[in-house]
């Protein structure tokens, strides 16, 4: 059986922290992370720094990964929300794949890029161009895949529309996002049957998750299909776009706890992920 692919987010896990966490510990702590045997990193986001603050120092935090990259299988992610932000992160070679969030939320993808759904088609087609120029795997995010908080409609169909929409612009990877934590059990698989039907190029699921309901919903996803899921080590982080609320990342303890139990394969090392649980709560506990 194919081991499951594991995402860690410490990007996420740290960008709605309010006190900036100095770079060099950020280095520090992606550094234990390469460690572990995760199939890819989402280590830091090209936007706007009077958006996000925590993400100002993203050329300088990429800069200081060059070597750790060089000597670690797991893959380098940056998130980039517009063409301009794929264009700073093209002067890193070493940054292996760019995350593009692209919501089936109008509402959503304004408030967490300023644009409507068709001007971010328009965008996403010209971050494929510069993808395809820097040699690196374009992930889109389906943003509020798994329900809608705003009172627009919602349905499964949406959510296949936008699938499609990424897949024209020129998708390699999709990743299922429950931006606000909305997604059931039953929603997960119900959309996770749907992927293995309707998608051509491989995806995962990026969930977000109370700490108790993780390892249900991470066994519900792998049990229908799902072989990449983005997970944060004690659920650290959430959008600060998305709700009022914080919702937490999958907590990468628990579901890791979770495949060991369902005798799943991964490639991660517990002693190495326990050294990186540890440099966590000593990074982003003093912060969170």
């Amino acid at each position: 059986m194919t081991p499951i692919s594991i995402v860690e987010c410490p990007r996420d896990a740290w960008q709605g922290f309010q006190d900036f966490i100095p770079t060099a510990e950020k280095v520090k702590h992606i550094k234990n992370l390469m460690q572990c045997g995760f199939h890819t990193i989402d280590a830091g986001s090209f936007v706007s720094p009077r958006a996000m603050p925590q993400m100002a120092d993203a050329q300088e935090l990429f800069a200081a990964l060059e070597e750790a990259r060089e000597q670690s299988g797991t893959k380098l992610l940056s998130i980039v929300a517009s063409e301009g932000g794929a264009r700073r992160a093209a002067e890193f070679n070493h940054i292996d794949a760019w995350g593009y969030p692209f919501s089936v939320s109008e509402v959503f993808q304004e408030r967490n890029s300023r644009k409507n759904i068709e001007k971010a088609i328009d965008d996403l087609k010209l971050v494929k161009d510069l993808a395809l120029q820097s040699n690196v795997e374009l992930v889109v995010y389906l943003s509020m895949a798994f329900g809608n908080p705003y009172g627009e409609a919602y349905h499964t169909d949406l959510v296949l529309e936008r699938l499609e929409q990424a897949l024209l612009c020129g998708a390699d990877i999709i990743s299922l996002s429950d931006t606000t934590g909305q997604g059931s059990t039953k929603r997960v698989v119900e959309l996770c049957d749907l992927m293995k039907i309707h998608s051509p190029v491989p995806w995962g699921a990026h969930m977000h998750s109370t700490y108790e309901e993780a390892a249900e919903k991470a066994l519900a996803a792998v049990s229908a299909g799902c072989k990449r899921i983005d997970t944060a080590l004690k659920g650290y982080g959430g959008c600060p776009f998305a709700s009022n609320q914080l919702i937490g990342n999958m907590p990468t303890e628990k579901v890791l706890s979770a495949l060991t139990y369902a005798n799943l394969p991964h490639n991660l090392d517990p002693l190495q992920v326990e050294g990186a649980y540890n440099s966590a709560l000593q990074v982003l506990g003093r912060y969170s």
